[in-house]
């Protein structure tokens, strides 16, 4: 497999948005540049120097995926999980998952939860395959008032 999973780097936040945008594209949601998705045109300041992480899927000088971590109140949280359906079913999501969950746990924390839109069952699968409980419900504060599945890992 040529997809090398490595740390977002400043020279990716083009490809990181594309990537999410595509996926946004894909299911139809709205995508909101200076709000719900503001994170994106700036992942150093929203992620990594805030103490998260980010990582990019690159395949053949371009991003396929992209995911980062944070954590709050001694519990990791996995954020932005996306994979370009023309990269989807070779591992990169499980591969992306696998390094935040490592990171979270390398930080001494034994918990993690995910929120996931609910129009994403493959993603919901793989967490389900990895030992994550679906456990409630939400409205998320997208300007679809998506409803997003919770899943939770603990421990690690």
């Amino acid at each position: 497999m040529s997809v090398v999973v490595r740390p977002f780097q400043i020279s990716d936040g083009s490809g990181v948005v594309a990537v999410v945008r595509s996926v946004f594209d894909e299911y139809g949601f709205t995508w909101e540049d200076d709000g719900y998705c503001a994170d994106l045109h700036d992942v150093e300041g929203h992620y990594l120097i805030r103490g998260g992480a980010f990582w990019v899927a690159h395949d053949n000088d371009r991003i396929v995926g992209c995911a980062g971590v944070t954590s709050h109140d001694g519990v990791g949280e996995l954020h932005r999980m996306y994979v370009l359906a023309t990269s989807r079913g070779q591992g990169i999501g499980q591969r992306l998952l696998n390094v935040c969950v490592d990171e979270i746990k390398g930080r001494g924390l034994a918990a993690m939860r995910i929120w996931s839109d609910v129009l994403l069952p493959d993603a919901h699968r793989l967490y389900l395959k990895n030992g994550f409980e679906l456990r409630g419900e939400r409205i998320c504060n997208d300007p679809d008032q998506s409803r997003e599945q919770g899943f939770w890992k603990e421990p690690l």
